[in-house]
């Protein structure tokens, strides 16, 4: 008797916790809803190089944690080397060219200057031949007269032969006089044509000179300018980390030749982990973002992580896959579609750092809260 009486008390018993579970496990389904569609996504930032070249060395081991800036690898840069020493034999030479270009200018305008000073000198020798010439026709015209004088005196034999000859010889001298005044005048005037020409023709030069330098430096920049690619090129050849994470999936070996834009790891970012969660899209309703998360990662059992809904995607997965469906041919079946839901982690949790992308997990989110 006792022992069916025991029976019947246990089956209550039993009976009333299904119902109290029941009841609790309706209660949270009510105010939850819950998938198992979910991975833990994250950064994967890939190392290219920005140039070609063989691999000298490899600075790290597979799954190593680096921090960004840290050499990944480095390419043989014998190549980069020579086209930098090129450039800089280039960009001297182009420097040397524009600075005889410099010194031409310096030269004319020098020159110019001399030029200048002859035809002031020049001028002020018009000006002295014209004054002599005119002091000149004034003895001149003085000494005919003279002569004139006496030649009509000697006829009357009023004045002595040697005084009338005296007076014919300071006429002719007077003459030569005046005739070589009006020489050096002539001189003198083709001397200020002779530097004005030299002038202009030095002024010329110089323009010429100027119009090289402007092509001398613009050579100078297009040298300055292949000088600095060849050395952003040569710093190319040593490839670093694009950021802080584990590097993984490295696909070269030393002595391999390896183009620009070439995959050669990845480096998995843990400063920015999230869940993406592909909810039904009947379950996105009563879903708002800043709700919050109860995260459970397959591959730590029943520990748990906790997050806030941050956004959802702007279209279902369907429409991001390789082959969209087209609903408007052949028969249609309706399908219910799901929605990527990005989950943003607790980051102080002590599970945070043990994630990786890629990992299965199961979430709720919490309708009630926000």
């Amino acid at each position: 008797m006792n022992t069916k009486l025991f029976i019947r008390v246990g089956g209550v018993i039993l009976l009333l916790a299904a119902i109290f579970f029941g009841y609790t496990e309706f209660r949270y389904l009510q105010r939850h809803e819950t998938t198992d569609d979910a991975q833990i996504d994250g950064d994967v930032d890939p190392v290219t190089p920005k140039v070609g070249g063989y691999v000298k060395a490899i600075r790290f081991k597979d799954n190593q944690y680096v921090k960004e800036g840290d050499t990944l690898f480095v390419l043989d840069d014998a190549d980069y080397r020579i086209r930098v020493a090129q450039a800089e034999a280039a960009l001297q030479s182009a420097q040397a060219a524009a600075g005889v270009s410099r010194s031409n200018v310096n030269v004319a305008a020098a020159t110019i200057q001399s030029s200048q000073a002859s035809v002031e000198t020049a001028r002020n020798q018009v000006a002295t031949a014209q004054a002599n010439v005119v002091a000149a026709q004034a003895r001149n015209r003085r000494a005919n007269q003279d002569f004139e004088r006496y030649s009509r005196l000697l006829a009357e034999k009023t004045v002595p032969q040697q005084q009338f000859d005296a007076i014919e010889a300071e006429r002719d001298a007077s003459q030569a006089q005046l005739q070589a005044a009006q020489a050096q005048l002539r001189t003198a005037q083709s001397q200020v044509s002779a530097a004005g020409t030299q002038t202009g023709v030095t002024s010329s030069q110089r323009r010429a000179s100027e119009g090289q330098i402007t092509v001398a430096q613009a050579a100078v920049k297009q040298r300055q300018t292949e000088l600095d690619m060849a050395n952003l090129q040569l710093s190319y050849t040593i490839v670093r980390a694009p950021t802080s994470g584990v590097i993984s999936k490295r696909t070269v070996q030393v002595g391999q030749l390896i183009q620009a834009g070439q995959s050669l790891c990845a480096v998995v970012s843990n400063s920015a982990l999230w869940v993406t969660a592909n909810f039904k899209e009947t379950q996105l309703k009563q879903m708002q973002p800043g709700q919050v998360v109860d995260v459970d990662v397959d591959a730590f059992g029943n520990e748990k992580l906790t997050g806030k809904v941050g956004s959802f995607a702007g279209a279902t997965g369907a429409k991001f896959s390789l082959l969209p469906p087209d609903n408007a041919t052949g028969n249609y079946v309706k399908v219910v579609q799901r929605v990527p839901v990005r989950i943003e982690l607790d980051k102080n949790s002590p599970l945070y750092t043990k994630l990786r992308p890629g990992m299965s997990a199961t979430v709720a989110v919490d309708l009630q809260t926000k």
